[in-house]
C-alpha cells in the first residue's frame, strides 16, 4: 500500500480519536491524498464538494428529516403510539413491546433512527416508569427500537446507498420490509421474555372496541405511509418526490385536522431540521470527494482482491463483509461508512453472487446495528439524553436485543428471499 494513503488513513484514525468532527476528518484527510499524491488540484475540492450532494435523490433526506419532525408535533406519532399499545398491551412487557411496534410504524413515515428514539422516548419513557420499568431497560429498548427507523421504508441510508450503487431506491424500500418486520419481532421476543421474567409492567385489558377506535385514530397516520409507499411502488412519485408529498400531508394533518400543530411553530420545526441536515450534508460531500480519490488511486480495486483473497468461500466472505460491516458501523457513523465502503464492498459482493438490492439491505442492517453499538451508538447517546442515565449502563441492558439484531442479521444474509420476496420481476 502506497506510503500516503496510509500516512491519510492515519491521519484520519488520530483526528477521529481526539473527537474532531467527521466531516473536517474526512475533507482534511482528502486534502492530504491530494497535497502526496497530486491526484487532483486543491481546487477540485469545492467543486466536487457542491457537485456531489447536487444529486436529485439527495433531496430526498432533508424532506424525510422534516417529516419526522412534523409527525412528532402533529399528533400523528402520539395516535401510533395509542393503537400499538391498544392492540399488544394485554402481552407480558406490552409497553415495551409498544415501544417496538410504535418504532417501526413511525419509521414507516419518518425514515431517520434518531428522530424514531426521540419521539419515542419522550413520549413512551415517562410511562414505563410510571409503569415499573427500570429507567436503564426503558431507554435500551427505545434505542433499539429506533435501529428499525433506517429499514422499515422510507429510509435515508437506503436513498444514500442507491446513490452510492447505483441501485434503484425504490427496490431498496421494497427490500426493506420484511427484514425489518424480522428485526422487531426478535427484538419483541427479548422484551416480553425480560419482563416476564422480572415481573416488570402491567397487564392492559384488551377489548376489540378499543384497538378498532385507537386504529380508526391512527388512520391519519397509516395515511402518510400510504402515500409514501403507494405513491413509490404505483409509479406516481419517485422517493424523494414522496418525501415532498409526505411533508405536504403532515403539514396538511398538523394544521387543518388534528391542529396540533401550529403556524407560528414552523419556523422552529424547518430550523431543528436544517440543524440535523447541516450536520449530515458536509459528511456526504467530504466522503464522496474522499471516495473520489480512493477511486482514482486504484483502492476499491486493492480492497476487493484483498477481500477475494482471504477464501473461495463465498459463505466465508459473506461473513467477512459482514463483520467489516458490523465493526464500521460500531466505530463511525452510517453516512460516511455507506459512501466510502459501498464501492468497495458492492464489487465483492457482485462477484459472489449476491444481489445488489440484497446487499444493500444487509450492509445498512449492519450499520443500523452500529446505532446501538459502543462506541459511536448514536442511539444509545440520544437515549441516555432522554432518561439521564449513563451511556454505558443503557449500553449493557441493550446486549440482549443486540443479539437478537444480530440473530436477524444472519437470518436476512444467508436467507435472500427475505429481502428479494416482494420485489417485482424486472
Amino acid at each position: 500500500m502506497d506510503f500516503s494513503l496510509i500516512a491519510a488513513l492515519v491521519g484520519i484514525a488520530i483526528l477521529l480519536l481526539l473527537g474532531i468532527e467527521i466531516f473536517v476528518c474526512l475533507g482534511i484527510g482528502a486534502i492530504m491524498l491530494i497535497i502526496l499524491t497530486g491526484t487532483f488540484t486543491l481546487d477540485n475540492i469545492g467543486i466536487a464538494a457542491f457537485s456531489s450532494i447536487e444529486i436529485f435523490p439527495l433531496l430526498a433526506m432533508p424532506l424525510y428529516i422534516l417529516t419526522g419532525d412534523l409527525i412528532s408535533e402533529s399528533g400523528i406519532a402520539r395516535r401510533l403510539v395509542s393503537f400499538a399499545r391498544a392492540t399488544i398491551g394485554w402481552i407480558n412487557g406490552g409497553l415495551a413491546l409498544t415501544v417496538l411496534v410504535a418504532s417501526g410504524m413511525f419509521a414507516a413515515i419518518s425514515g431517520s433512527n434518531s428522530a424514531t428514539v426521540a419521539a419515542m422516548g419522550k413520549m413512551l419513557v415517562p410511562e414505563m416508569k410510571k409503569d415499573g420499568y427500570p429507567t436503564d431497560f426503558s431507554g435500551a429498548v427505545t434505542a433499539c427500537g429506533g435501529t428499525v427507523g433506517i429499514i422499515i421504508p422510507p429510509s435515508i441510508v437506503f436513498v444514500l446507498y442507491g446513490v452510492a450503487a447505483g441501485v434503484p431506491v425504490g427496490d431498496l424500500f421494497i427490500g426493506g420490509i420484511i427484514p425489518g418486520l424480522l428485526m422487531i419481532i426478535a427484538m419483541a421476543v427479548v422484551g416480553w421474555y425480560m419482563a416476564r421474567r422480572n415481573g416488570w409492567g402491567t397487564k392492559t385489558k384488551f377489548t376489540l372496541r378499543h384497538a378498532l377506535k385507537a386504529a380508526w385514530d391512527a388512520k391519519l397516520a397509516f395515511g402518510a405511509s400510504f402515500i409514501i409507499l403507494a405513491g413509490i411502488y404505483g409509479g406516481i412519485f419517485t422517493p424523494t418526490e414522496a418525501a415532498a408529498a409526505a411533508v405536504a400531508y403532515c403539514l396538511f394533518v398538523g394544521l387543518l385536522i388534528t391542529r396540533e400543530l401550529k403556524f407560528t411553530e414552523i419556523p422552529k420545526i424547518l430550523n431543528r431540521s436544517a440543524d440535523i441536515n447541516g450536520l449530515i450534508a458536509p459528511v456526504i460531500a467530504m466522503a464522496l470527494i474522499l471516495s473520489q480519490i480512493l477511486a482514482v488511486l486504484g483502492v476499491p480495486e486493492m480492497g476487493v482482491n484483498a477481500i477475494l483473497g482471504i477464501s473461495d468461500n463465498p459463505t466465508i466472505l459473506t461473513l467477512c463483509i459482514v463483520c467489516i460491516l458490523l465493526i464500521a458501523g460500531a466505530i463511525m457513523e452510517a453516512t460516511p461508512n455507506i459512501l466510502l465502503l459501498v464501492p468497495l464492498l458492492v464489487p465483492v459482493a457482485t462477484t459472489i453472487g449476491i444481489d445488489p438490492v440484497h446487499f444493500g439491505v444487509i450492509t445498512v442492517v449492519s450499520l443500523a446495528i452500529g446505532f446501538v453499538t459502543p462506541p459511536v451508538g448514536l442511539n444509545l447517546y440520544v437515549a441516555s439524553s432522554i432518561t439521564d442515565v449513563p451511556f454505558t449502563q443503557i449500553a449493557w441492558k441493550a446486549m440482549p436485543f443486540i443479539c437478537a439484531l444480530v440473530l436477524s442479521l444472519l437470518a436476512i444474509t444467508f436467507i435472500p428471499q427475505l429481502t428479494t420476496m416482494l420485489l417485482i420481476p424486472k
